[in-house]
């Protein structure tokens, strides 16, 4: 084999220098892309600084190419090529009139392709590129040109609220515009800069304007209501068919002008439609001014939402519902068909949780859906992360403290939220710290800018837990002008005025909304419950009875078979407690079981406690007890750790039955005293002091009862009130304190004036008394 000539050495050379120079540029692209990316996310640079970079490496590529082929020729040539047998002697170049056309390019090349002025144009190019992005980002930063923003310039403040409305419809589907404003409304929740006004706000605008808050939020309304509550601007979008797909639009409006602030669009197949949202969202949300860091730390709508149109379209129904018409069982029956097509969508199953809480139904349900959510959490974006494990934690596995942990860290990130806020308060209200908990939920009240009523009810019932019933009046008052049919603010009314002693009123206004609402069977349900309580507390049986039983048939109606047989455990109480007729209590009770068995439910909505806590009432703590162990041995153990109040208060109960009074003491001293409610236990803690034979502790703990301040306590004092002036007169008349005997024993005559006929023997002897005591002054 003939050995290679020098110019294919040279060749083999030049061609291995070449592979190694690129190869070397190719390293040096990658790390500078690298690094240019990670200043990026860092940074939050604008998207086109990346293919910008690469666009210049690219055009760099054939340059440094050319350059190394050039510039080698000199470097790593032969001899021979150059001077030596093969090339033309210095005599003849020398006669040569011109150079040759290619020894001219040769040596414009030579000229050109050098390594430094290679080296200098890539630094002037990425140096060009480094001016472009300060100055966009200058522009951006200052409000000025097309690519300012409009916080900088001066158009929106952060965290002004704005009023997205609903998405203008131009295509045959009517459920797909409102599920494009749900999910736009999930994506611009997550951004720290936009904060839109939520439905209950908006609510409360239409309602002052004497417009149904049912109807369209158009883009025309929105802009009404923007106008009317001083905010400076409106989201709009639309949604329109074009060819097999469709076009989505948003602009950022200002109220008062009408002026488009700024406008995009995207395009999307029937398969694209939450990506294009996304990608839509995100555009508008950088043009406002929010950082492209923070909308890129966001993950993909889809994925904290659903890849599912349909999925979402059941879900933004859902949440209409849930928010405007209060109607939370048709809301989690269409959460329900939500999951059924897309199994891990967590924030249906959050909401579906929240949903079944309000209405205090199936239970077993409930829990399986927030534990569902939690799970899925990955899938949430930071908002709904927090809340749903949040949720998690205090309403599944009753780790309060987990619980406040996630809502401080959700209210860090956004300090407004309303909901984070107003939970937060509860659990302080649970550890009866109510100071904090009013204070929590003024700050939900202002975040919710005064129109919601979530913060305003529940900070009724702080205000209510410190006496302090002025200002609690006031708070109701207000909100019920701002919402006048929220049937739940009328709840509250009501709630109020019994929890002051005016029962009429109370009574006025459960008959006003059951007639409102006539046509709801859970109101209903709700009002005839309310009726029963407000009837037995003033000893009018029979009439309790009554409504106890239309409430009961409404629950079951309902398919809530637990409440239908609360409601009969409640008769069975009432016969037992105010008749004297355990026999006729426990027949009610053996109908309600016949009618309705316990296996016929989810273990976790049979109440076992409740009917221990009947059997004990009826005196019978042995099937009490047989009830208790039937818990224990059908809900798992970690289940039954979430409440362990419930239990320990029933195990009181059935120890005050079978007559040991010292122990029922520790278990109702324990649930009041580390229980979220204020009166738990506090009655029958007298009781059994009472029972036990000591009178001084009886009364102390009995006054405690009546003395303690709770926004709902008509559903205790149906049992206790009359039970407790009554016991009171008694011990303070053996005790010679005749004003305290005569002022229980007056409580006692005029709450049960106008009880039923076979209650008036008590009040007579009371009255008895009453006048024996005055007498004898």
């Amino acid at each position: 084999m003939p050995a290679p000539s020098a110019g294919q050495l040279w060749t083999r050379v030049r061609s291995a220098r070449l592979i190694q120079i690129l190869m070397v540029y190719l390293g040096a692209s990658f790390v500078v892309l690298q690094a240019i990316d990670v200043l990026t996310e860092q940074l939050g640079l604008p998207d086109w600084v990346f293919p910008g970079a690469v666009v210049l490496l690219l055009i760099g590529l054939p340059i440094i190419a050319a350059t190394a082929l050039v510039q080698g020729i000199q470097a790593t040539a032969p001899e021979s090529s150059i001077g030596g047998a093969g090339a033309p002697s210095a005599e003849a170049t020398a006669g040569d009139a011109a150079p040759s056309s290619t020894s001219d390019v040769a040596a414009v090349a030579k000229h050109w392709l050098t390594w430094k002025k290679a080296l200098m144009g890539g630094v002037l190019a990425f140096a060009l590129l480094g001016v472009s992005v300060s100055v966009y980002m200058s522009m951006r930063v200052l409000g000025i040109g097309p690519v300012g923003s409009l916080v900088a310039a001066g158009v929106l403040d952060p965290r002004d609220r704005i009023v997205l409305a609903e998405f203008e419809n131009n295509t045959g589907d009517s459920l797909l515009a409102v599920a494009a404003t749900e999910a736009f409304r999930i994506d611009l929740s997550q951004s720290p800069l936009v904060r839109l006004a939520e439905t209950d706000f908006v609510t409360g605008a239409l309602r002052r304007m004497e417009r149904d808050p049912h109807e369209p939020l158009t883009y025309e309304l929105a802009r009404e209501v923007a106008i009317r509550e001083g905010l400076s601007s409106v989201i709009a979008g639309e949604i329109t068919s074009a060819g097999g797909g469709y076009l989505l639009s948003a602009r950022v409006v200002a109220a008062e002008s009408g002026e488009v602030l700024v406008a995009r669009r995207e395009q999307a197949d029937s398969a694209s439609v939450i990506e294009a949202i996304d990608r839509l969202s995100n555009r508008l949300r950088e043009r406002m001014g929010e950082s492209l860091k923070t909308i890129r730390a966001n993950p993909p709508l889809e994925e904290v939402t659903t890849s599912s149109l349909e999925a979402l379209r059941k879900y933004s129904q859902a949440v209409r519902i849930f928010h405007l018409e209060s109607d939370y069982l048709k809301s989690a029956a269409l959460l329900e068909e939500a999951i059924a097509l897309d199994t891990a969508f967590a924030m249906a199953y959050r909401k579906l949780g929240v949903s079944l809480a309000n209405i205090f139904a199936n239970e077993s349900r409930r829990v399986e859906a927030l534990t569902k959510a939690f799970q899925h959490r990955d899938r949430l974006t930071d908002r709904e992360r927090y809340m749903t494990a949040a949720s998690y934690y205090a309403m599944v596995t009753n780790d309060r403290e987990k619980a406040m942990t996630a809502y401080s860290s959700l209210i860090d990130l956004y300090p407004d939220d309303y909901r984070a806020l107003n939970n937060l308060a509860n659990l302080y209200g649970e550890l009866r710290d109510y100071e904090t908990a009013e204070e929590l939920y003024s700050r939900a009240v202002e975040a919710e800018d005064s129109t919601g009523s979530i913060g305003f009810r529940n900070l009724v019932a702080a205000l209510v837990s410190q006496g302090k019933f002025e200002q609690a009046t006031a708070t109701l008052d207000l909100l019920l002008a701002k919402q006048p049919g929220n049937p739940f603010n009328q709840f509250n009314a009501a709630a109020l005025a019994s929890a002051q002693g005016d029962y009429d009123t109370a009574e006025s206004i459960v008959a006003e909304l059951r007639e409102e609402q006539s046509g709801s069977l859970l109101i209903r349900g709700w009002t005839s419950r309310s009726f029963a309580v407000l009837a037995q507390i003033r000893g009018k049986l029979a009439e309790s009875e009554r409504y106890r039983r239309d409430a009961m048939s409404a629950s079951e109606q309902r398919g809530q078979l637990a409440d239908y047989l609360d409601g009969a455990f409640d008769i069975a109480r009432m016969y037992s407690s105010f008749k004297d007729d355990p026999a006729t209590g426990a027949l009610v009770v053996e109908e309600a079981l016949a009618r309705h068995p316990l296996e016929s439910m989810a273990p976790l909505n049979r109440p076992y406690t409740d009917l221990a806590r009947a059997y004990a009432y009826l005196g019978q703590p042995q099937r009490a007890r047989a009830s208790i162990a039937e818990y224990e041995a059908a809900i798992d153990l970690d289940l039954r750790r979430r409440d362990q109040f419930d239990p320990r208060y029933t195990l009181g109960v059935v120890l005050f039955a079978e007559r040991h009074y010292g122990e029922a003491i520790e278990e109702f001293r324990f649930v009041n005293e580390q229980g979220p409610d204020a009166l738990w236990g506090l009655y029958e803690m007298g009781q059994a002091y009472d029972m036990a034979g000591q009178p001084d502790s009886a009364i102390v703990v009995y006054e405690r009862y009546l003395n303690t301040p709770d926004l709902f306590r008509s559903f205790s004092d149906q049992n206790r009130l009359a039970l407790a002036y009554e016991r009171l007169g008694q011990l303070y008349e053996r005790l010679g304190d005749a004003d305290k005997a005569i002022y229980y024993y007056g409580k006692f005559a005029e709450l049960w004036s106008d009880a039923d006929p076979e209650l008036q023997p008590r009040v007579e002897a009371a009255r008895r008394a009453f006048t024996s005591l005055s007498t004898d002054r």
